[in-house]
């Protein structure tokens, strides 16, 4: 099963499939946000940004339309996945009305996990099975019921997920705090590479981010900073055939051996080596 509502005149595009189309699918979505939803008995492998995530029966994947996604296990048997770009849903734009969605789509810091029990499973195939009787409903609200379906959709993941990843007793506030340095270093991090840049445009200060990542047991905002540049040059390393000496301008350093010290400090590799260790996953070969 694949099917797709797509809207020429806003450019907007919804898909879901599932089973033999699931390749397919995930050829079609590279600039959509995705939910990946395991409904095998057995283990799925993806690779996410060169990454392997392995996901468990009944656990569901959520990707921005940010990552780069492969998909390493060779039987695809009883694998959903939906997707959507930001013309058709824009997770920002509902973010009041979702609530916390910021756990779904952490940006490329984190991508969540979360499993589906015996309840919610029922809850969710149902829902699946609307979205597929409104998909043969053609007219003019068609695509407004469509949102409001995958609204659902997200609201449910995300309630399953608050139980599941917030950490400790964070205040839902300072986890606000977390997903907007995230967005921002989105934004930015090509141009802004240092934490006062950021907290000054969060009207906070770096002391003030530095304790409630630190509270959340999670990196430092300096080292959000850094994983990203480091996952966007990894992506172009893959993925382009452009130059470290591009690469390196494109991501906003001034001079490429700055980059490359920059690059090896933090994975350890210096961008020759990490070129022919990963030269593979461009083509898709594992």
């Amino acid at each position: 099963m694949l099917i797709q509502h797509f809207n020429p005149a806003v450019q907007s595009h919804f898909l879901l499939a599932d089973e033999q189309d699931f390749l397919q699918a995930l050829k079609l979505s590279n600039d959509h946000l995705k939910f990946i939803w395991n409904r095998n008995t057995f283990p799925a492998e993806m690779v996410v940004d060169g990454s392997t995530i392995t996901i468990m029966p009944n656990q569901v994947l959520c990707c921005t339309y940010l990552q780069n996604i492969l998909y390493r296990t060779k039987d695809n048997a009883r694998l959903l996945l939906i997707s959507f770009n930001k013309a058709f849903y824009c997770i920002h734009t509902n973010d009041a009305e979702v609530s916390c969605n910021g756990l779904l789509f952490f940006g490329s810091d984190f991508t969540p996990v979360i499993q589906i029990d015996d309840f919610e499973q029922q809850s969710l195939n149902i829902l699946i099975r609307v979205f597929e009787e409104e998909f043969n409903t053609i007219d003019r609200n068609q695509e407004e019921m469509l949102r409001l379906l995958l609204k659902r959709f997200i609201i449910k993941c995300t309630r399953i997920a608050r139980k599941q990843l917030i950490k400790g007793d964070l205040p839902e506030a300072r986890i606000d705090i977390i997903r907007q340095f995230n967005v921002l270093v989105e934004e930015h991090f090509k141009s802004l590479k240092q934490v006062a840049d950021y907290a000054a445009l969060m009207n906070r200060s770096p002391k003030t981010l530095a304790n409630v990542f630190s509270q959340h047991k999670s990196k430092s905002p300096l080292q959000v900073i850094h994983d990203r540049i480091i996952l966007e040059a990894r992506r172009m390393l893959i993925f382009t055939d452009k130059s470290a000496k591009e690469i390196a301008w494109e991501l906003g350093f001034e001079d490429p051996s700055q980059f490359s010290r920059f690059f090896k400090k933090n994975t350890q590799l210096s961008i020759q080596d990490f070129k022919e260790t990963h030269k593979s996953i461009a083509f898709g070969q594992f």
